[in-house]
This record gives structure tokens, sequence and C-alpha cells, in this order.
């Protein structure tokens, strides 16, 4: 009797240790995502409960001042933005282009190139308007130079570049004077000067001396996760027809040799206007960068796309032989055909190579500071044949996976970027006479 009570308890004992793993396990994920929700919650709540932070916003892209707006919203931040992006399918994915709209004292198609004239035209039009006594502070994005037109308010500048820095200040003298400005504003300590990108914190630090916090975008604004629902790989948009074409061509080709069955197509062919959730859609993104930085990139890292770019040998490659990051040199935009910078480099940085040259040397080292190398979970290829082989043998699964943990990156990541933006926030408030809490 006692013996069989006593393999009674062992076995009930026994399940209840298996129970306790099992269910322990499952109760150990519970709270961890419990804390990770909480977590999140407890780093949105507003931080101006009683009266809102206002920030002051014009742009020429339709997107980056747009995401900080949707962004900082929770955090009790109001914006008065403008955005005057003449790309037409950029502003028909957020509807949020003020083409008519008018300011004060300034043609907003002139405030690119900005005449100095018009910066004491532009304050004295305003410093009486109650709707700019009511800003804390200005952002400045696409372009940063803008804020020079905003020094006279002596509000807080956030200047984050998305792009270089020196857009609108084209030459030598224009281009000296803005580093001027900018080292100045970077001086002040309710000022912020960053960049949403690397290679643009790098770049402004290789010609001014000044390091820039690394801010980058957010891009949540889709309202969209992946799911894989529809079959085949999209090309993200990429300006450089020419070699697109070229690149599709061998693709197509050396696929058709190896049998393979893997779908790859041009987005803006697939969907002359898509949508968010044609992009989620898709099994994943193949880059073929034509820029350091972009926007949809942001958004289809934070879609949880999988994403495949070329290895930092694959783009240099491409750029030595194809020249098919012309968009990151302003030389393309003006016909300034140079090996160099029109400014020299900041005494801090004569070792670094010139970011516009056109030599291997700077190639090979300003590439690794390009956004496809900066976040982990995406894959890389360092040949069109390896690219079809990847895509070729990768699961539904393995897809699944990759995204899973671009889901995780990407909690930790809101996390770490509101953190930062909290103490951004406190430090324009401070100086804010219009005492925002």
């Amino acid at each position: 009797m006692l013996r069989k009570l006593t393999v009674g308890i062992s076995f009930l004992l026994t399940c209840f240790v298996c129970l306790h793993i099992y269910y322990g396990v499952q109760i150990r994920q519970l709270i961890l995502k419990t804390l990770i929700s909480n977590d999140s919650e407890n780093v949105e709540l507003p931080i101006f409960k009683v009266k809102p932070l206002v920030i002051w916003a014009i742009d020429f892209h339709a997107t980056p001042a747009y995401d900080l707006m949707m962004f900082l919203k929770p955090m009790g931040v109001t914006f008065i933005y403008r955005n005057y992006d003449k790309e037409r399918t950029r502003c028909a994915t957020k509807d949020n282009c003020n083409r008519s709209d008018t300011l004060k004292a300034v043609v907003p198609a002139n405030l690119i190139n900005l005449n100095y004239e018009d910066i004491p035209r532009f304050y004295q039009a305003y410093k009486d308007d109650p709707v700019m006594k009511s800003v804390d502070a200005f952002v400045c994005y696409h372009l940063v130079s803008l804020c020079e037109l905003y020094e006279p308010f002596n509000k807080s500048l956030i200047i984050i570049a998305t792009l270089r820095y020196e857009y609108g200040r084209f030459g030598k003298e224009r281009w000296t004077t803005w580093n001027r400005n900018l080292i100045k504003y970077a001086s002040q300590p309710w000022n912020v000067v960053g960049a949403n990108n690397l290679y643009d914190a790098e770049y402004i630090k290789y010609f001014t001396g000044i390091q820039p916090q690394h801010l980058p975008n957010w891009g949540n604004y889709t309202n969209q996760t992946y799911n894989a629902s529809r079959s085949g790989f999209l090309i993200p948009h990429c300006p450089s027809e020419k070699f697109r074409k070229l690149f599709l061509k061998n693709f197509t080709q050396i696929c058709k040799n190896v049998k393979c069955s893997v779908k790859l197509m041009y987005v803006r062919q697939k969907y002359p206007h898509y949508k968010y959730s044609d992009v989620a859609a898709h099994q994943g993104m193949v880059y073929v960068p034509y820029q350091v930085s972009v926007m949809s990139f942001f958004e289809q890292y934070r879609m949880n796309i999988p994403i495949f770019a070329p290895t930092r040998e694959l783009l240099a490659q491409w750029e030595i032989e194809h020249n098919v990051m012309y968009r990151k040199r302003f030389s393309f935009s003006y016909g300034h055909e140079s090996n160099r910078s029109d400014i020299e480099s900041h005494l801090s940085q004569r070792q670094v190579p010139d970011p516009n040259s056109f030599s291997e040397e700077a190639i090979r080292y300003w590439g690794k500071f390009c956004d496809y190398y900066q976040y982990p979970h995406i894959t890389y290829y360092d040949s069109i044949e390896n690219l079809i082989r990847v895509l070729q043998s990768i699961s539904t699964e393995q897809l699944r996976n990759i995204s899973a943990q671009m889901k995780l990156f990407n909690i930790e990541e809101n996390k770490r970027l509101r953190k930062i933006w909290k103490n951004i926030l406190l430090k324009t408030a401070d100086h804010s006479i219009n005492h925002p809490h």
C-alpha cells in the first residue's frame, strides 16, 4: 500500500513538474510581452499634458517631418506643418502636400536656394504673428539649411539631415557661410544637429567637425505589417533606369539558365500607384540602391518586410563601374562634375577621403555608412547568381522568422528612440518662453 502511494505521489510530482515547465514558459512569455507592452506605453505617455510643445516645420519631402509629427504626437507635441514636395507619388501615399499654401514674405519655391535678404523679411512678417508666438521649436529635415531662416526667432532649432546638408547652399562661398552658421547652432545647447542616417552624420562631421546625433526616422505610419500573401519579390524605387534594366535583364537570363522559379518585379511596374498593403503582401524587398538612405527603407523595415541588399563589396563595384549611387552627390543636380568637394574638410578629418570623390578609396570608405549596413536581420547577396540561389532556396517559414526578428528589433528601437526624443523635447521646452508642460 505504501509503495503504491509512493509511486502515485511520484507520478503526480512528475506531472506537476512537466506542467510547471510547460506553463511556466507560457507564463514567462506572457510576462515578457506584458513588460514590453507596459514599457512601450510608459515611454509614449504624454510629456506635455497641460500645454503641448509646438513645432513648426516646412519640408520639401512628403515623409521625414510627417513621420516625426506622427511619432511625437502621443508625447504631447503639436506640429504646424507645411509640405511643398513636388513628387506626386510621395504626396499621394500621405496626402499631406500643401502646394497651394502660401507663406508671408517669402515664396516657398525660393526657400531652397534661400536669398539671405529674405531672412529679416520673414522675421518681420512673423515676429508678432500669434501662431508663430506659440511655436517652441523649428524642425528642418529636407532641407536642413532652411533653419537659417528661423535663426532670428531665438527658438530651438532641430536640424536633422536626410541628405547632404549643403543642399541649397551650393558653391564654396555659400557652403562656407552655412558651415559657420551650423557650427554656431550646434554650440548652443538648446539646438540639435543630427541626421536620420549614419552617412549624413559622418558627412556633416567631415566638413564641420560637429558630431551629429544619429536620429533614424521611425516610419511606422504605414499601419501595415508583413504578411507574405502574394508571391514574388519587389525591387523598391530605383530612378537609375539604365542600371535597373541591366540588373533585371541579367537576373532574368541567369534565372532562366538555372531554371529557377523566382519572381522579381520592379515595384513601380507592378504597382504604378502602390499602397503600403501591396508592398507588405510580397515575399520581400530586393534593394538595388541609388542613394545612401531613403525613407522607403525605414517604411519597409518597420513593416518587418524581409530585405535583401548587396554586400558592401558588390555595391562598391556597381558604383565604380556603373555609378549607381550617383544621387549621393549633388553634382548630378547642377552639372558640376568634379572629383572633389567645393570646400575642404574640417582639420580633424584630413585623414578621411573626400566623400564626393569618385576614387575607389572614397567609395569603399563611405559605403560602410549606408543604411543597408546599419540594421540587423538584412540578408546580403554578393552577386546576381548568389541572389537567385538565396531567393530560390529561402522558405516561407524562414522569411517569417526574419520578419519576427525584425519586429523584435523594432520594438526595442521604438523605446530607444522615444527616450532620445524625450530628452530632446525636455531640453527644447526648457528653452522656450512658452513653458510647455
